[in-house]
């Protein structure tokens, strides 16, 4: 009995396990993914990102400055401005006077301050220093004693003009000395001998021009006093020759810019002419035009 209920349990089973295997659903698996097919031309490459500009941590430097134009070569440069006043305190001037016992030349200088070899009245001395080979920037020739510089010492100086020296000469002998060694020097200033100057009612000098420097630099002077220091032959008058480039800045009798000359100025200004006699007038009235002498005749070498 036992035997046929086992066998019909296990026939149960069986059938049970049969139908439970039909009706069980598969899940239902999802389908693969495909795989693209390998391109044949490679993808563009993504562009990097541009980088932001860090702005510079120092300070920009501006522009450079548009350069100075340079004038062409053919605009005149101007010289270098002169120092005038020094130029002329340190001027290589020698002064012979021969009036040694009243020194109206020397005074004149000293007063302005300059340096100078003195020679005095030592005609030996005056014509050693103008035939060495200094070279002079101004040469004084104060010959109002009688006597003094004449002859031979004109052919000096007319050396030391034609080397470029400046000349201030006081000569009364003029008369006497023209028709010798003193024409050449006469000729080249542009002036001639008019006429002896003796025992004139009037000893006055007269500005032609009273603008000129010499009547007005650095010393305002008036020559229309005068003394009776001398007698006889006080000097001479000149007059200008044709076509002369000389200049008469002072004259006997009346203001004259041809003639009667007394105080006269050539060579491009690098000689004065004075043919009266300085102690004819005051001492305070000829230092002072000694003065303006000296500073007009510097003054016209240095500029």
């Amino acid at each position: 009995m036992k035997r046929p209920l086992l066998i019909s349990l296990v026939l149960f089973l069986l059938i049970a396990a049969c139908s439970s295997g039909t009706n069980q659903v598969t899940p239902t698996q999802p389908a693969p993914t495909a795989i693209p097919p390998t391109p044949t031309t490679p993808p563009s490459a993504t562009p990097e990102p541009t980088a932001t500009p860090v702005p510079p941590t120092e300070t920009p430097i501006p522009p450079t400055a548009t350069p100075t134009a340079i004038p062409p070569t053919n605009t005149p440069i101007p010289s270098p401005t002169v120092d005038l006043e020094a130029a002329m305190q340190s001027a290589n001037i020698i002064l012979f006077e021969d009036m040694w016992f009243s020194r109206y030349v020397k005074q004149a200088l000293d007063e302005a301050g300059f340096t100078y070899t003195d020679v005095a009245d030592r005609l030996g001395s005056f014509q050693e220093a103008l035939l060495s080979d200094t070279k002079w920037d101004l040469i004084i020739a104060a010959a109002e004693g009688r006597g003094g510089v004449a002859g031979e010492f004109f052919d000096y100086i007319g050396e030391q003009l034609d080397q470029g020296a400046s000349v201030i000469m006081e000569i009364w002998i003029l008369d006497w000395a023209v028709g010798g060694r003193i024409d050449p020097i006469l000729d080249e200033c542009g002036i001639t001998f008019q006429a002896n100057w003796v025992n004139p009612g009037n000893r006055a000098v007269f500005w032609a021009d009273p603008h000129h420097p010499i009547a007005n630099t650095p010393n305002e002077v008036s020559l229309t006093r005068f003394i009776n220091f001398w007698v006889g032959d006080l000097g001479d008058l000149v007059a200008l020759s044709p076509g002369s480039d000389a200049t008469i800045v002072g004259s006997a009798d009346d203001p004259n810019p041809s003639s009667d000359g007394l105080i006269t100025v050539c060579y491009d200004n690098r000689l004065l002419l004075q043919t009266f006699s300085s102690h004819d007038h005051s001492q305070e009235s000829m230092v002072a035009l000694w003065q303006n002498y000296v500073y007009f005749m510097l003054s016209n070498r240095f500029r």
